[in-house]
């Protein structure tokens, strides 16, 4: 009972991590800098799950983040909710190839990240959507990219302290390595 207790705990921490992390990108950043483009601050929470998790666990909670996020974009849900999932697939396929357990390989993981969430958004409208995205923000999404990563070194530890309080270890199927 305890462990339920404590992975509900963890999962809750996380979800609601996500959700203070959407509200600062899409309420506060804009009150501070204007229209200038933001880092997707609630990456680093899905790629942090999708690295130090297993994969049904990643994908469980990455349908559990885009059921979150819903609310906060006019993006509809099945389209974030197949780029959540597209994201943590591309994550742990990645991870199975190239792994390292630090914050620099976490940011440059968040920053891909950002980058693929808006090519799958553009390729995933296409298929999916009613309107698909016609004129893509190119040097918004390059912006994004290059501002995410910084967001993830302050967010590592926090995550870290997380699973700690919550005795969650990370996923042992892989240690250091490059393949």
């Amino acid at each position: 009972m305890k462990e339920r207790l404590l992975l509900l705990a963890n999962v809750t921490l996380f979800a609601f991590a996500t959700l203070l992390l959407a509200s600062i990108q899409t309420s506060l950043w804009f009150q501070i800098f204007g229209s200038f483009r933001g880092p997707a601050l609630w990456i680093p929470v899905l790629i942090y799950i999708a690295l130090f998790r297993s994969t049904l666990e990643a994908i469980f909670f990455s349908y559990l983040i885009g059921f979150a996020l819903s609310t906060m974009t006019a993006m509809p849900e099945g389209i974030l909710i197949t780029i959540c999932l597209g994201l943590t697939l591309a994550t742990q396929l990645f991870k199975r190839r190239i792994f390292w357990s630090s914050s620099s390989y976490y940011m440059m993981v968040c920053g891909l990240a950002a980058l693929i969430f808006h090519l799958l958004h553009w390729g995933v409208s296409y298929v999916l959507g009613d309107h698909p995205i016609t004129s893509p923000q190119v040097m918004d999404w390059l912006i994004e990219a290059l501002l995410t990563p910084l967001a993830a070194p302050p967010l590592f530890p926090v995550f870290r302290w997380f699973d700690r309080i919550t005795d969650r270890e990370p996923s042992t199927e892989y240690s250091s390595q490059v393949s």
